[in-house]
């Protein structure tokens, strides 16, 4: 007989859990990006059949589908007459806009990131970084769709009643600028908020650009914001009351280099706004649900792409509040406040001179 090993089984018990994950992350991706979640939302039920006939996709790798989202508890499913369904919390997982529990984004931007493995492989063994333009258009997408949940929700909602010298200036129509904008969700979200202020955007992805101004456009009458293309080594492009770099950062190749531009970019009594990644000094003590989303975002783009453009790849994890205290005192800010949010992922700081 076998002797037990509880180690082994616990082992074990941990593969199958992520293989099952990865297979279930796949299947979501699969959902959100054929809208098969979306065409199920709209009514009380459908079979494979009449999924595949809304959609004008095969019915037998709708059905396979079908089968694989109800196991991962994505879906409702009847036995009796086949049909899927979804419950009113399923529809704001997987399909309802910006709303505070939307994670569409989410399952598109860990399955993106996790394409190019080829190309992954082949820097681990001969160096060097991956490019923006090696990632599909859906990590894109998953980004601008994670953005509109964090900001429209959290920011907004959640940690702006925290802040105490930026909704000041703001409101008096102080200039607003988001370095790193990205497709322009947290601009967007404060500059509706705030409409004396001015609002710019900078980034250095046209795409992400033109992705912002369609948000913009979406978003209604905004005659208060402009979006740019921008990048770090073009140095300062003005001065600002209000200085935002959200998720950018711990991206950068030079992670010093931006927030020398940060800092020469800022009105004397101006305010840096900084949202990133929640860290630790080591690595090995980030714990939470989004530990293992971290690092994986940070192998499969944050670093990779960094070192893609000659840098050294802080990493998603790589700025600490020590690390960032230390490189603020460097560029000139001598007051760091860490904002009391609380979030699974991000850390928020008012920063001054």
């Amino acid at each position: 007989m076998t002797q037990k090993n509880p180690e082994m089984d616990k082992l074990l018990s941990n593969a199958a859990r992520d293989i099952s994950g990865a297979f279930a992350a796949r299947f979501c991706a699969l959902g959100i990006e054929l809208g098969l979640f979306k065409a199920i939302a709209e009514t009380d039920g459908l079979t494979s059949a009449e999924l595949s006939q809304v959609t004008g996709f095969n019915e037998r790798y709708v059905r396979e589908w079908v089968y694989g989202v109800s196991l991962a508890g994505y879906l409702e499913f009847d036995q009796q007459s086949r049909k899927a369904s979804m419950t009113d919390e399923q529809k704001l997982l997987l399909v309802t806009e910006g709303n505070r529990f939307a994670q569409y984004g989410a399952f598109q931007v860990a399955n993106s990131a996790l394409l190019p493995y080829a190309e992954l492989k082949d820097v681990f063994r001969n160096g060097g970084g991956l490019e923006f333009t090696t990632y599909p258009v859906e990590l894109w997408r998953g980004l601008d769709h994670t953005g509109c949940t964090r900001y429209r929700n959290f920011l907004v909602e959640d940690w702006l009643p925290h802040l105490i010298e930026v909704p000041k200036k703001l409101r008096s129509g102080g200039t607003f600028a988001d370095f790193g904008c990205g497709t322009g969700r947290s601009t967007i979200e404060l500059a509706k908020l705030f409409p004396n202020a001015k609002f710019y955007g900078f980034d250095a992805f046209d795409k992400n650009i033109d992705m912002a101004n369609e948000n913009v456009r979406e978003a209604g009458e905004l005659s208060n914001i402009e979006f740019k293309h921008w990048k770090v080594e073009d140095g300062s492009p003005g001065k600002f009351d209000v200085v935002a770099t959200f998720d950018l950062i711990h991206d950068l190749p030079i992670p010093r280099e931006g927030l020398e531009v940060v800092r020469k970019s800022l009105t004397n009594d101006g305010v840096f706004l900084l949202m990133d990644i929640e860290a630790t000094d080591d690595p090995m003590d980030n714990e939470g649900p989004l530990t293992l989303f971290k690092l994986g975002m940070s192998l499969h783009f944050c670093m990779t792409t960094a070192i893609g453009q000659g840098g050294d790849g802080m990493g998603t994890v790589g700025l600490s509040q020590s690390v960032l205290n230390e490189l603020c005192e460097s560029v000139g800010f001598t007051k760091v406040n860490k904002i009391p949010i609380r979030h699974p992922l991000n850390s928020l700081f008012e920063i001054q001179v």
